[in-house]
């Protein structure tokens, strides 16, 4: 579960669409029309990247998650002002 987001300034880069799934936890409730699951942000000069993506070892062999981590690493690694 996410909750409510505490950080300004977050850029989003992926969100879940809700209407494709049912939330099967017990607690889960939904996050309606926003669910993001990737992010980055300028944090204490430097850079931050979250992603909630790559749960699997098989997900390391998609081109497209190895394209969003690296972006995400380059953008965080290259950030210190």
């Amino acid at each position: 579960e996410f909750t409510p987001e505490k950080t300004s300034g977050l850029k989003y880069v992926l969100s879940v669409d809700e209407s494709t799934y049912k939330p099967s936890a017990p607690a889960s409730h939904g996050y309606g029309t926003m669910h993001p699951i990737a992010w980055y942000h300028d944090f204490d000069g430097g850079r931050a990247f979250y992603t909630a993506l790559g749960h699997l070892p098989t997900h390391f062999s998609n081109q497209a998650l190895l394209d969003h981590l690296y972006a995400g690493i380059f953008y965080a690694a290259t950030g210190k002002k």
